[in-house]
């Protein structure tokens, strides 16, 4: 299923459920099909989306850190990693902000 979100203040963008479902638990939050953030809870939402962020790049660099390690020495070969939270999670992320910005609300699949 394809989750639209949708905010007066920034364009509309869609993800994939798995992702959302990823985003929202990184938020400490169950994602259901349809919901809002009201502007009261914005704020609230903008800021445990961006602390989940931060620890999702923090984990990510010590992860790479230690891959790079391995290759340099010859245990293990080159590899790309998969996509992290903070990549997926970005337009939510903006989104977030720009309607913190301008005091409206975020909606999905609405």
């Amino acid at each position: 299923m394809i989750v639209e979100f949708k905010s007066k203040a920034t364009g509309i963008f869609i993800m994939t459920e798995p992702v959302a479902k990823m985003v929202f638990s990184a938020m400490g939050l169950t994602f259901e099909p349809k919901g809002i953030f009201t502007v009261e809870q914005v704020p609230i939402m903008r800021q445990r989306l961006q602390q989940a962020i931060d620890a999702s790049k923090a984990q990510d660099k010590a992860q790479l850190e230690e891959h790079d390690e391995s290759v340099a020495e010859g245990e293990a070969i080159a590899r790309d990693f998969p996509v992290g939270l903070s990549q997926r999670a970005f337009p939510l992320l903006d989104m977030l902000a720009a309607s913190e910005r301008d005091g409206v609300a975020v909606v999905w699949g609405v």
